[in-house]
């Protein structure tokens, strides 16, 4: 996956290596806990996102694939209640030009009990393809665990 992303701290885009979902169990409730795996010129990291729920998390991966193949002017839009983050998608624009590429912003409710700082992720309609399929994977493979 060829994917960028950007936070307010960082000056630099983040490379997003891999994509890691795990299980967790709280209050009797089964969450997901999905990591980004980033790297930078200086350092690896990761960025989780707020816990989701399997509902949200499936919404998740259907948005990812339809913004893989949307195409201008389309924009696409989904709260994820249950996690507290709004995911917006659009086609990029380059210097007065609209490319293949793909934009996702990433943000929370203004009801979310888990705030943090909004950011963006850069893609091409291939690579949201690849993660949305990878995402989807890994869903699976908790699924049937």
């Amino acid at each position: 996956m060829n994917i960028e992303l950007t936070t307010a701290s960082e000056t630099a885009p983040l490379e997003v290596l891999d994509l890691q979902v795990s299980s967790l169990r709280t209050a009797g409730k089964s969450l997901l806990s999905v990591k980004l795996l980033c790297r930078s010129e200086r350092y690896a990291n990761h960025l989780q996102m707020p816990s989701l729920s399997w509902f949200d998390a499936s919404q998740l991966q259907r948005f990812s694939q339809e913004l893989a193949t949307a195409q201008y002017p389309e924009t696409s839009r989904i709260d994820l209640i249950d996690a507290g983050i709004r995911l917006t998608g659009s086609v990029r624009r380059l210097a007065g030009m609209w490319t293949a590429g793909r934009t996702i912003r990433i943000e929370p409710l203004p009801s979310s009990a888990t705030q943090f700082t909004t950011f963006t992720i850069h893609a091409s309609p291939n690579d949201i393809k690849t993660y949305a399929s990878t995402l989807y994977s890994r869903l699976w493979e908790l699924f049937t665990k």
